[in-house]
Formats: structure tokens, sequence, C-alpha cells
């Protein structure tokens, strides 16, 4: 009667091991599923950042009619290329991160600079916010001087206010652009932060 007793315990015991090794292979399935998701879902912003790296020179060259045409100061065209330069150094400083980082790191530590990141992209858009005001009001006042000193009816005030209406107008939708931008970058981060601490939770 014991010897049937001891056996059927060992066989449990022997079950209860092969759940349990079961168990952490699910796990283990689960968390390298759970990390590629979050790389995924972070990809899109690795892939936004190189597209703003290779937008600077058609930027660049969109705006020399304005300095040809309508004779705006090369210091202006020097200060865009500053500015557009320093927010994509900016954004690749603040947003990227390695794919390594979600499939090998440790995830307590990458929920914290994702929580850091969302705080430096509040500022830096704060920031950035700041300079594009400046950089506008620069332009409108030396486009609004050049067309006031053409002739009314003339090429030359016609093409001012043309720029200066295309100017509003790609300001207004570069702003709302730019936005949408931002608070997907930030809703990105939070469903990240979201999954590391489920997973965390879990552990």
């Amino acid at each position: 009667m014991d010897t049937n007793n001891n056996f059927e315990l060992e066989q449990m015991r022997a079950q209860l091991g092969i759940l349990k090794q079961k168990l952490e292979k699910q796990d283990i399935v689960n968390e390298r599923l759970m990390r590629r998701s979050m790389k995924n879902k972070m990809s899109w912003i690795n892939k936004y950042l190189i597209f703003a790296i290779f937008v600077i020179p058609f930027v660049a060259f969109a705006m020399l009619p304005m300095v040809f045409e309508m004779n705006i100061s090369w210091w202006w065209y020097g200060f865009t290329l500053v500015m557009l330069t320093g927010s994509v150094i900016a954004d690749w400083f603040i947003n990227y991160l390695r794919d390594d980082v979600f499939m090998k790191g440790n995830l307590v530590e990458t929920a914290e600079r994702l929580t850091r990141m969302k705080s430096l992209r509040l500022r830096q858009t704060i920031i950035g916010l700041g300079v594009v005001v400046v950089w506008l009001a620069w332009l409108f006042y030396e486009l609004y001087m050049k067309t006031s000193a053409a002739a009314s009816g003339t090429m030359e005030h016609g093409m001012g206010t043309s720029y200066m209406y295309g100017v509003g107008i790609g300001a207004v939708l570069g702003v709302i652009i730019g936005l949408r931008l931002f608070f997907k970058m930030q809703r990105t981060n939070d469903e990240i932060i979201n999954d590391i601490e489920e997973l965390t939770n879990k552990e």
C-alpha cells in the first residue's frame, strides 16, 4: 500500500515538474512576443527620424526661390538651415532607441527611458514652437517689407502676396502635422510603458 502511494506521489511530482517547465517555456515565449511587439511599435519613430534627415536638403532647396525672387536675406536662410538641422539632431537624441533595447535590455530601465523621452519631447516641442514663431515672424516681416516696397499690380507685389499666403497656409498645416506626430509619439511611449508594466507585474 505504501509502495503504491509513494509511486503515485512520484508520478504527481513528475507531472507537476513537467507542467512547471511548460509554464516557464510559455512565459519565455510570451516575453519574447511582447518584446518584439514593443520593438515593432517603436519602429515607426525610428523610420520617421531617418526620413527627417533626408528631408533637410529638399526643404533647403525649396526655400531658395524666396531668397532669389523676393530678395529674402541669407541670414534668414542660414537660420532656417540651422533650425532644421538642430531640430533633427534633437529628434534623434531624444527619440532614437536601438532594437536590442527591447529584445535584450532591462525592461524596467527601458520604461524609465521612455518616460524621460516623453518629458524631453514635450520640452522640445514647446521650445520648437517658440523658435518657429520667431522664424515665421522674421520671414513675414521681410516678405511684407519687400511686397510693400513694390508697386501694386507688379509681378513682385503679386509674388510677395502669394508667398505670404502660401507661407501662412504652410505654417498652419505644419503645426497641425507636427502636433499630430507629437501626440502619436507620446501615445506610442504610453502603450510600450503599459506593456512593460504588464509583463513585469506578471514576473
